[in-house]
């Protein structure tokens, strides 16, 4: 049995038509297909991978850690 579901505000990929993007799951395999056009396309199972960034650590990496001190600025004196 599959399953569907419209997903809002999607653009097709194809023909760039919005709102006509479905989802089907069929067992464990998701497909994303377009009503308009007829696009089709398998989604990967699983989690995502994250993209790699300068603030991505990696595992057994040591957690750096850096001391910030907080400094007050001068204060004016009353008058």
């Amino acid at each position: 049995m599959s399953l569907r579901r419209f997903i809002a505000g999607a653009v097709c990929p194809e023909c760039r038509a919005m709102d006509r993007l479905v989802i089907e799951r069929d067992g464990d395999v998701q497909r994303r297909r377009c009503v308009a056009c007829g696009y089709v396309d398998e989604l990967p199972s699983g989690a995502p991978v994250e993209p790699s960034t300068r603030l991505t650590r990696r595992p057994g990496d040591p957690a750096e850690v850096t001391p910030v001190r907080l400094i007050d600025p001068p204060r004016k004196p009353e008058s």
